[in-house]
């Protein structure tokens, strides 16, 4: 083969080669730029420019009604770039200007500006004339960026439902926390192009990245409500209590609830707190004991067992059951709260004087599996899944250890411990037609524009009795208010359901004597409804329906008069048997009771049906030894009188309130030896 053959072959194989580099080049080129290219820009981008944040606006949090109890002003922040500061040669003489500025040691302020990162913060929430001084000194590598600091213009109202935002703004406990990913926005940027020195670029390129505000969190609760049960639960605090003796609690709750939705329309705790300053507070006071601390309900769990003893036809209320003053279970005698027993009465009545032994035979009559079933579908031993963190379980005596005198014990609210939330959603079960629900604190969110982005609907966790024992319980718990233990709250005009209790407090695994957890639970219309309220007051040596009654009676008043709820033409005007101490102004017809006292039962009862009133005896004698109301006290015409009879008309008759006796009291005294079920082997 000639030379000249061989030298064009060697220059088309070469010539061969590099065609194709050169197409396996653009096909490398084509793919870098049109799959990393956007990729590899960003990366460009971000080695020379660099971002000062822009803090977006936190949403804000409000009541039911749009009333702002959260929101976000505008602050500003001073930062600084170390790489220019350094290149300056002025961090010194900086960092003494800006000590005096800020008001930070000179050795704090020059550690901040010289520190060995891209963007330093030197002090967030900076005033906006100290802002202005900053700028205008002109410091190299120093700036100040637009920022917000959380505000809480309601103060301290619904501050354990709200919680706090930290010094960054993220949220710390309360909503703030729990709906953290709809507050806290998107942040912005400020972008400047940067040398490899760390220097800015002479007419370097800007961008600016506008920050999307946070949506709004609207809550279920109502901001005038909350401040009437944080009005009465800064009484209690204060020593100014109904019936406290100038005494104060260790702590204290009102919830209030929509039973037939779940909504919470206040849910308030004491002591509190100030989440404008809430890191000056003690941390103490920061907890939610509506959710997070449990208790023995004490009579007010007895509303469950007569739910349950009813749906299970255990007992009618027009049959009778013989009270002989105390019930017999495994050689123990529990005792009821009233002497000698209350003797023969319809189960309507054993409801209306809260008789232990009755409620013990429904509790034997039910049985250990049906009454652990009723619990655990009234949601006891469970979290309500409230959106609140730190929500606590409750402790349920272990049913495999549980004896037939725990089954007592329990049956009168004794043994097992609940929470407030847990019992407020079990009752509103009751009042709404048997449903429990799942207590709710969040209406929707809303976005920046004002326009609804999510809705939260009523959710229905499970029916637990029916509408009929439904129907019947209230009118039961009604004539627990009208008539029997809870005429405290009774409320002229409106008719009211609800119950009494009283338990001993637990200190570090141990009963403290002489101190109680008194509480009421109540809901009204008692036939239609609309708002169940709990007050649990704990550390007081007073009983649940001489201090606890009047707090939700207040509470109530309020409420269904700013919910516009009329009275009902049908209601009674007073309770149907009189209480010492107690005593409503006449509404309709005033009337003067005469003064029968010291005169034979059948003249006095002569007289008092001359003047329009009817007699109602208790004691045994043949004297009138006194009466409530007293002689010429002006009351609802064609009230009834209560007549104590006795022999000896020197004999004292009426006992201050604080030395009646209570049913769960009783109890407690009878059953000596008790361990609390956080520190008993039953509840675990």
């Amino acid at each position: 083969m000639s030379p000249f053959v061989v030298m064009r072959k060697r220059i088309a194989f070469l010539f061969l080669c590099v065609c194709l580099f050169l197409v396996v080049l653009i096909i490398r080129l084509g793919f870098v730029q049109l799959s990393q290219g956007a990729d590899l820009r960003k990366k460009a981008d971000d080695s020379h420019f660099r971002g000062v944040p822009v803090a977006p606006k936190r949403g804000n949090i409000e009541d039911r009604q749009g009333n702002v109890l959260a929101m976000s002003v505008s602050s500003e922040t001073v930062y600084a770039i170390p790489a220019e500061v350094r290149q300056s040669g002025r961090a010194k003489e900086m960092a003494l200007t800006l000590s005096q500025l800020l008001g930070q040691p000179v050795a704090e302020v020059e550690a901040h500006i010289t520190k060995r990162t891209a963007l330093e913060y030197v002090q967030k929430r900076v005033k906006p004339e100290v802002a202005a001084q900053v700028r205008a000194l002109s410091l190299p590598g120093i700036g100040t960026t637009e920022d917000s600091q959380r505000y809480y213009p309601s103060g301290t109202l619904a501050a354990h439902i709200i919680g706090y935002a930290g010094i960054d703004n993220q949220g710390l406990e309360g909503i703030e926390l729990t709906r953290e990913s709809e507050l806290k926005g998107i942040p912005g940027s400020i972008l400047q192009e940067f040398g490899a020195n760390g220097i800015p670029l002479p007419q370097a390129e800007h961008q600016y990245l506008a920050p999307k505000q946070g949506n709004t969190v609207r809550l279920t609760i109502d901001k005038n409500i909350q401040a009437f049960a944080e009005r009465e639960l800064q009484k209690l605090m204060s020593g100014q209590g109904v019936n406290m003796n100038g005494q104060a609690p260790k702590n204290a709750s009102i919830l209030v609830m929509d039973p037939n939705t779940g909504e919470l329309l206040a849910l308030a705790s004491a002591p509190t707190f100030d989440p404008n300053r809430y890191q000056e507070s003690d941390p103490t006071t920061r907890r939610n004991i509506a959710i997070q601390n449990g208790y023995e309900p004490g009579s007010t769990f007895k509303i469950i067992t007569l739910a349950a003893a009813l749906e299970e036809k255990k007992i009618k209320l027009t049959e009778h059951y013989f009270d002989k003053g105390a019930y017999t279970v495994l050689g123990k005698n529990v005792r009821c709260w009233k002497a000698g027993g209350h003797g023969d009465q319809t189960y309507l009545q054993v409801a209306e004087n809260s008789c232990n032994p009755g409620f013990i035979e429904m509790g034997q009559r039910l049985g250990m599996d049906a009454f652990y079933k009723y619990l655990r579908d009234f949601g006891f031993g469970q979290k309500t899944k409230i959106e609140m963190s730190g929500e606590a379980l409750g402790i349920l005596a272990n049913k495999k250890k549980a004896t037939a005198l725990d089954l007592a014990t329990m049956s009168i609210g004794q043994t097992n411990n609940v929470t407030p939330i847990q019992l407020l959603t079990a009752v509103s079960a009751v009042a709404n037609g048997g449903t429990l629900m799942k207590p709710q604190l969040v209406k929707d969110i809303v976005g920046p524009s004002g326009r609804v982005v999510t809705p939260f609907e009523k959710e229905e966790i499970r029916r637990v009795i029916s509408e009929d024992t439904s129907k019947l319980e209230r009118e039961v718990l009604e004539s627990v208010v009208t008539n029997g233990t809870g005429r405290r709250s009774f409320l002229p005009g409106y008719r009211v359901a609800g119950k009494t209790g009283t338990a001993q407090k637990v200190v570090n695994g141990g009963y403290v004597q002489g101190e109680y957890v008194a509480s009421f639970v109540a809901f009204a219309p008692a036939d239609k409804p609309r708002l169940v309220t709990l007050a649990v007051i704990d550390g007081v040596p007073f009983y649940g329906g001489v201090v606890a009654c009047p707090v939700v009676q207040s509470v109530m008043l309020d409420s269904l008069r700013y919910l516009g709820i009329k009275p009902d033409p049908q209601a009674p005007m007073i309770p149907g048997k009189p209480m010492p101490g107690l005593e409503f102004p006449p509404i309709k017809k005033a009337a003067a009771v005469p003064s029968v006292l010291g005169l034979p039962l059948a003249e006095a009862e002569k007289v008092l049906t001359q003047a329009g009133f009817k007699g109602i005896t208790e004691g045994q004698g043949e004297v009138v030894l006194d009466q409530v109301p007293h002689g010429d006290a002006q009351v609802e015409a064609g009230s009834n009188v209560l007549l104590y009879l006795g022999k000896d008309a020197s004999a004292p008759t009426l006992a201050h309130w604080w030395e009646d006796e209570d049913e769960d009291i009783v109890a407690m005294r009878n059953l000596s030896g008790r361990v609390p079920i956080s520190a008993s082997p039953l509840g675990r």
